[in-house]
């Protein structure tokens, strides 16, 4: 996985510019059977095996960032102390679906177990000259909004899916006018920025 070496200093300087800090320091998780890896900063957590299940998530436990049914493994995004802000919790996680060929994985045929409304763009990314479909959604409960994007590959006969997940706090009393791409609040644009540098540095081994 040669492409890595070069994906870090890019992401680097990516973190530098978005999250306006001095540079992070970056740790690297490989999947167990070295299928894929990416790179995320050290202040961020890691969640594998049954911390997906018991780690807290952010501030609202009813609309999890990670799916512990499905993700090999997860990222939370630290969130500060401070109130004044809507973002409950934000994560990013590669999973692995039911899909068992490349057809059902990228048209998500597997997704009507979702409990989400799912929009299925005709869009899709390359990420390190991998081709990967894309769909959004949202998840809505009593107070809470959750915003999901989904990339889906279909890599050494199993379906990946590389999620990026933001909730936040739902008051459509105080809510401003909504802008493109943007979820109303500035931390959680931040959060979902910096969880998308995360998604950019993710190579799968090449088969």
């Amino acid at each position: 996985m040669s492409k890595l070496a070069r994906t870090t200093p890019i992401l680097v300087a990516l973190c530098l510019s978005t999250l306006a800090q001095g540079p992070p320091s970056l740790e690297t998780f490989t999947s167990p059977d070295g299928a894929f890896q990416f790179v995320y900063p050290e202040t961020y957590e890691l969640l594998v095996g049954e911390r997906i299940l018991k780690a807290t998530q952010g501030r609202q436990s009813a609309l999890p960032v990670c799916d512990f049914s499905t993700a090999v493994a997860c990222v939370i995004y630290p969130i500060e102390s401070e109130r004044e802000t809507k973002l409950e919790a934000a994560g990013f996680s590669v999973d692995t679906m039911a899909a068992t060929n490349e057809s059902d994985c990228l048209s998500y045929k597997d997704e009507n177990a979702r409990s989400r409304a799912l929009d299925l763009s005709s869009t899709s990314i390359s990420i390190h000259s991998r081709i990967l479909r894309h769909a959004s959604g949202s998840k809505k409960i009593p107070g809470h909004v959750q915003s999901s994007e989904f990339y889906r590959t279909f890599a050494n006969q199993k379906c990946y899916e590389l999620q990026v997940e933001v909730s936040v706090a739902d008051d459509p009393v105080h809510q401003k006018a909504s802008v493109a791409n943007s979820l109303g609040d500035a931390k959680a644009n931040t959060a979902k920025e910096s969880l998308n540098l995360i998604l950019s540095s993710v190579v799968f081994e090449k088969e």
